[in-house]
């Protein structure tokens, strides 16, 4: 690892850190807050965006609000982080183009780490991206409903009007998590170190930081106790001393951030990477609307199956190495 820029992998490491601290305080006051308003709203007349806002509020569960505060905790100190690793916006940088990221002053030395370009093959990376991971995932699905994994049930909705909202919510979801984990995250990561811990380490923080987020069937005994967003924090920790989380839920994501790292430094470019994170969550969604799944552990050993497939599979969608390797010394 490259002294000058150990520093900003540790930042990047602390801000998580803080993050996840932040959110775990703020979620019961979220809670409160979210079910004060959802009685307000039964006894008094409010306006459309207050009333769909209390119907969420009304019906989410304690682990709902943890996860928004960890959102929302990330998002304050999201800008104070930028400042603190020096990502001030409109200084130029060497070469310019329109996918570049300003990192620290450190980190930014000749030779070092690894650009993201503008790729000429954008479209076709981002499309065939998302039909590789989404074909196969609801393939594997569909194959697996004899088998009792999956279990088909009526939504009541109608199929296209689930498609488009399923599909719009994919998009916006993997192109956030892509510019931060592998845009800016990653590209810190890759001027620190020799790409393969860096890709190795990226895989590693994208795993982790979704582990935080609650899992089914977790949840605190009180919502209303003391300190009830850290209890629960505990509860999600102490899933790693499991064999069947670690296999079952933790390995798939190790996976997927594995695959989608490898995505974006072979491409140097973030349109592969959101084309099979918007799989990803396209057809976790669609899954989830129209099915039951069967035992969590079986479930996501073919989705990590699934994923390494997509992954050997989307060496093919790259046309050559990436634009601009990270060096290897």
């Amino acid at each position: 690892m490259r002294n000058e820029s150990l520093g900003d992998v540790w930042k990047v490491w602390l801000y998580a850190a803080a993050s996840v601290w932040l959110g775990a305080w703020m979620s019961p006051l979220l809670y409160n807050a979210g079910k004060a308003l959802a009685e307000i709203s039964q006894s008094k007349t409010t306006n459309g965006p207050l009333e769909w806002l209390a119907g969420i509020c009304r019906t989410a569960d304690f682990p709902r609000f943890y996860g928004a505060g960890l959102l929302l905790a990330a998002l304050v100190l999201f800008f104070p982080w930028m400042e603190w690793i020096h990502a001030r916006r409109g200084v130029a940088v060497a070469g310019g183009g329109p996918w570049r990221l300003r990192l620290p002053d450190g980190a930014r030395v000749a030779g070092r780490g690894q650009w993201l370009e503008k790729n000429p093959r954008g479209w076709w990376h981002l499309c065939a991206g998302f039909l590789l991971v989404a074909g196969l995932l609801l393939a594997a699905g569909l194959a697996l409903v004899p088998a009792g994994m999956f279990t088909l049930r009526n939504t009541g909705a109608g199929l296209v009007p689930l498609v488009l909202k399923s599909l719009v919510a994919a998009f916006a979801l993997a192109l956030v998590m892509e510019v931060f984990f592998r845009g800016i995250v990653m590209g810190i990561f890759l001027r620190a170190m020799r790409p393969a811990a860096a890709l190795g380490m990226s895989a590693a923080f994208f795993a982790l930081v979704l582990a935080v987020f609650p899992a089914a069937g977790v949840n605190v005994a009180d919502p209303e106790a003391a300190r009830p967003g850290f209890e629960l924090l505990r509860l999600l920790v102490a899933r790693f001393a499991e064999l069947g989380t670690v296999l079952g839920s933790f390995m798939p994501l190790l996976a997927l951030g594995a695959v989608l790292a490898y995505a974006r430094w072979r491409t140097a470019s973030l349109w592969l990477p959101v084309g099979l994170h918007a799989g990803w969550w396209f057809a976790k969604s669609l899954l989830a609307a129209l099915s039951t799944a069967g035992p969590v552990i079986s479930v996501n050993l073919v989705a990590l199956a699934a994923i390494l497939i997509a992954g050997a599979l989307a060496r093919f969608l790259i046309a050559s190495p990436a634009i601009e390797d990270a060096p290897r010394s």
